[in-house]
C-alpha cells in the first residue's frame, strides 16, 4: 500500500470513527491504527496575533478533526482586523482538533495544533 492510499484510508477511518482496521487475506495482512497515527502530529503555531478561525468565514461546513493534511494546506485562519491570514500545515501529517476554540484570540506563536 503506497503512502497516498494509506493516508486516504486513515482519513476515511477518522471521518467515520473507525479506530482500527485489520485485514487478513491469502496475499498477506494489513493493520491500520488510526488512533496511533493521530498521536504523531506536528506542532503548529500562530504566525501572527489575531482571532483564530477553524474555517473561512464563507464556508458553512465544519472541519473534520482529526484529519490528514499535506504541507502547505490551509488548516485555519487568523483574522487580524479586516485581514484573513491562512494558517498552513508545516508538513504532511495527521492533525488533531485545534488547541484553541473557534474564534478565540491567539497571540504570536500561540500553539494552535
Amino acid at each position: 500500500m503506497n503512502e497516498d492510499i494509506r493516508r486516504q484510508v486513515l482519513d476515511m477511518m477518522n471521518r467515520h470513527g473507525i479506530g482500527l482496521l485489520e485485514y487478513e487475506g491469502p496475499e498477506g495482512s494489513l493493520r491500520l491504527d488510526a488512533e496511533r497515527s493521530v498521536q504523531d502530529h506536528p506542532d503548529i503555531f500562530a504566525p501572527a496575533p489575531g482571532k483564530f478561525l477553524w474555517r473561512h468565514p464563507t464556508e458553512s461546513v465544519e472541519p473534520i478533526w482529526p484529519r490528514h493534511v499535506s504541507k502547505g494546506d490551509v488548516i485555519g485562519w487568523l483574522k487580524v482586523g479586516p485581514i484573513l491570514l491562512p494558517v498552513l500545515a508545516n508538513e504532511n501529517a495527521m492533525i488533531k482538533k485545534p488547541m484553541l476554540a473557534d474564534k478565540s484570540l491567539a497571540g504570536y506563536g500561540t500553539r494552535l495544533f
